[in-house]
């Protein structure tokens, strides 16, 4: 009983962990026309669902921005997958967003990406601009991480210092993981906004739940001890 109570804590502590470690942050934190980073202007959420199949959440910090087409050239949001072949995209939210494909395209100043997400029935303009989320998965039947098998993150910062083996995202040759093509409610202009950093959690905090369950174990295991001394004392 005691054994068991002490693995059923530990574990739910472990899958906690283990469940954290398959999402990964960036943040859309570079402006066109500006240096250095700034507030973030909206979030790049990664999520491994399996070993074939990650799942990518687009949100926009200010309640009335939106993603739009403002050429420049700028597109609604591109990404990386120069070594992926076979990959299906499925919109997963509502909004009128769609895979236009695998490519070339210029996000200026950011540089080009190979992935492109479209939206707005490709009309120009904040009339046009759709809500976000922008919520869609990508598979690949040969496996696909955000990444690598074996990717190093900096202990401190969660960071992502190098990348891994196998079907991954990956950076453009500046350096840029994400860019997006955003009308800003709260700044009343479009401009386009890119990621830099990719950043995993370093120190996951068990949910209420797991502690109570953790304490409530080693509790019950502490007093199982107490009256096991008093029946051979």
């Amino acid at each position: 009983m005691l054994r068991n109570l002490l693995i059923g804590a530990v574990g739910a502590l472990a899958f906690a962990s283990s469940a954290s470690a398959l999402t990964y942050t960036s943040k859309l934190e570079y402006r066109d026309g500006l240096a250095g980073a700034q507030t973030p202007y909206g979030t790049v959420t990664l999520n491994e669902l399996n070993a074939n199949t990650v799942e990518v959440t687009v949100t926009l910090a200010n309640a009335a921005s939106l993603f739009v087409n403002t050429g420049g050239p700028h597109d609604p949001f591109l990404f990386n997958l120069p070594a992926v072949s076979q990959v299906t995209v499925t919109n997963t939210g509502a909004q009128d967003f769609n895979y236009a494909g695998d490519g070339s395209f210029n996000a200026t100043p950011f540089g080009t990406f190979t992935d492109k997400i479209a939206c707005c029935q490709n009309k120009n303009g904040q009339s046009n601009g759709d809500a976000p989320p922008l919520k869609f998965t990508v598979f690949n039947a040969a496996g696909l991480t955000f990444a690598g098998v074996g990717a190093t993150f900096d202990a401190n910062t969660g960071k992502l210092l190098t990348t891994g083996t196998g079907n991954h995202f990956v950076s453009n040759a500046g350096g840029w993981w994400f860019a997006a093509d955003i009308y800003d409610g709260a700044t009343g202009q479009t401009y386009n906004v890119a990621a830099k950093d990719a950043f995993a959690p370093t120190a996951p905090v068990p949910e209420p739940a797991t502690w109570a369950l953790m304490i409530m174990g080693f509790g019950t295991a502490g007093a199982m001890l107490r009256r096991r001394r008093l029946a051979l004392a």
